[in-house]
């Protein structure tokens, strides 16, 4: 991790969040720190850090929010609003219906919106202007009706199980909409979060039909998708958000792990979790890892202090068997990832590695895009 973190300004909590809506819209990372956790709408002091690497250009946007606040802060509002944006692709399976509940507990927390995405059909007709080909079109567009009637009962339908929940539960009022796209569900998915633009995208790890523990589309969704994904496995209970109560993010001491941290600590803090951080050393790089290791404990206590975040380096030959050992003695909650550690993916979405390894199958998944899948 050679790229320093560095201070650029000091701004109350309301003022800062802005800048730092206003810079990641540049496609700048940025991180705020010396935040009243119990009421951080008092904060004054708050700290905005960049990387160094990218403190000239925030500067210049810095200097142009300052000159233009008015309009900064609707641009900086717009993007603020995507953070409280949850979209759940659904295919009414089990799997998906699950998923909802744990993505009404986070719009619960985060004062958010439920998005319902279905894609419903995929015409597999070609464009030859062919007699046949053209009585094959006509003959399915009834059948595409039918099937998009059927799919607008079926989702208005869960919408309104998702109010009457929520309502049930004495939850506050969740806004949720939907909306039906045909096509192939992972390019919907993926073409939809970029108009959309959510904080976090919620799914089953499989949907209809999929024997695997991940199933085809959630797998290339995670893989291709900039916005967070969490990955709810079919065996995974919701039993509340207050039952989750520690993550653990696996990292691998990289650059984009900054930013990971970042993320996942604006996503997780009005949940008080635990944060374990854990790096599986295999090699004989021991001594290089503990170093690394040292220099995110300090990165934490400066950024976090308040935070209950715990670092630990363990020795393991085989990283997905030691972060099963970890999970399993510290009774982990959640699992966050970025898309950087493909090797870990690769092996979580292969169906006979994932039958042997018990976390699998009930722990969800919350997997970030780190710009870069090396």
């Amino acid at each position: 991790m050679e790229d320093q973190i560095i201070t650029l300004a000091s701004y109350p909590y309301s003022r800062a969040q802005l800048l730092q809506a206003r810079l990641e819209a540049e496609g700048i990372e940025c991180f705020l720190s010396n935040i009243n956790l119990v009421q951080p709408g008092i904060a004054t002091g708050v700290k905005v850090k960049v990387r160094e690497s990218d403190a000239d250009k925030a500067y210049k946007i810095i200097e142009e929010f300052k000159a233009a606040f008015g309009t900064e802060k609707q641009k900086a509002l717009d993007k603020m609003k995507s953070i409280r944006r949850i979209l759940v692709p659904v295919d009414f399976s089990e799997q998906s219906l699950n998923a909802c509940d744990y993505a009404l507990g986070i719009a619960q927390k985060l004062k958010a919106e439920i998005k319902l995405l279905y894609s419903f059909f995929n015409p597999i007709v070609t464009s030859e202007p062919y007699l046949e080909n053209q009585a094959m079109a006509f003959q399915l567009d009834p059948i595409i009706g039918n099937m998009e009637r059927e799919a607008k009962k079926q989702i208005t339908r869960l919408k309104q199980n998702l109010l009457d929940k929520a309502s049930s539960e004495n939850r506050e009022k969740i806004k949720i909409t939907y909306s039906l796209e045909k096509g192939v569900p992972e390019i919907v998915i993926l073409e939809y979060a970029e108009k959309y633009r959510p904080g976090v995208i919620v799914m089953g790890t499989k949907g209809k039909g999929s024997l695997n523990f991940i199933g085809s589309v959630t797998k290339k969704v995670i893989e291709k998708s900039k916005v967070p994904v969490l990955a709810i496995p079919s065996n995974a209970v919701y039993m509340g958000m207050d039952y989750i109560n520690k993550v653990l993010f696996a990292t691998d001491f990289d650059d984009s792990d900054f930013a990971t941290i970042s993320k996942l600590m604006s996503l997780v803090r009005p949940f008080e979790m635990k944060i374990y951080c854990v790096h599986i050393a295999t090699g004989s790089k021991q001594h290089l890892s503990d170093i690394k290791m040292d220099s995110l404990k300090n990165h934490f206590h400066e950024e976090y202090p308040d935070y209950d975040i715990t670092c630990d380096l363990i020795e393991h030959e085989d990283v997905l068997e030691g972060l099963e050992d970890y999970i399993g003695k510290n009774d982990i909650d959640l699992i966050g990832m970025t898309t950087r550690k493909r090797n870990i993916l690769e092996r979580v979405f292969n169906p006979s590695i994932a039958r042997k390894m018990l976390f699998h199958t009930h722990i969800p998944l919350l997997v970030f895009h780190s710009g870069s899948v090396g």
